[in-house]
C-alpha cells in the first residue's frame, strides 16, 4: 500500500536502532530525520515541521517523558510514538499522560511498528485531503 510521504523525527539514541527504523520508514516512503538527544530533537522540532515524532525512553541529556512534554508544548498537533524498552504498565501510562499517541515496546515486530505509524498518520492524511479545495 502506498502512503503519502511524511517527515518523521526519529529521536533514537542508539545508532543501530535508528538505522533500522530509518530503513523501515524510508521503505514505506517516509522521510526520516534522526536525532540522538533531547536538545537536538527540540531544536529540530522548532526549525522544521514533522508529521510524527518517534521517541525512546532515555537520552544522554534527559528522559523521553521530558522530551514528550517539551514537544507537546512546542507542537501540540504532531503525534508522538514511543518505541521504548520500558515495558512496565506505569511507563506506558506516563507516556500517554504526557501526550503520546502510542507506545510500542522494544524489540518490536516490524510489522507492528509500520502498522502503528500508518494508523497514526492516516487521520492526518484524511484531514489534509479534506482541507484541499
Amino acid at each position: 500500500m502506498s502512503h503519502q510521504r511524511r517527515r518523521v523525527l526519529c529521536a533514537e539514541p542508539h545508532e543501530d536502532t535508528c538505522s533500522l527504523l530509518t530503513a523501515l520508514l524510508e521503505q514505506q516512503g517516509h522521510e526520516v530525520v534522526p536525532a540522538k538527544s533531547v536538545s537536538e530533537c527540540v531544536a529540530l522540532a522548532v526549525q522544521r515541521q514533522f508529521d510524527l515524532y518517534m521517541l525512546d525512553d532515555d537520552y544522554i541529556d534527559g528522559s523521553g517523558l521530558e522530551l514528550c512534554k517539551r514537544l507537546r508544548a512546542a507542537t501540540p498537533g504532531t503525534p508522538i510514538l514511543f518505541f521504548s524498552a520500558q515495558a512496565f504498565l506505569r511507563d506506558r501510562q506516563r507516556a500517554m499522560e504526557a501526550g503520546a499517541a502510542a507506545y510500542l515496546i522494544k524489540p518490536g515486530d516490524i510489522f507492528e511498528i509500520v502498522q502503528a505509524i500508518n494508523s497514526i498518520l492516516a487521520p492526518r492524511a484524511d484531514a489534509r485531503k479534506a482541507e484541499r479545495p
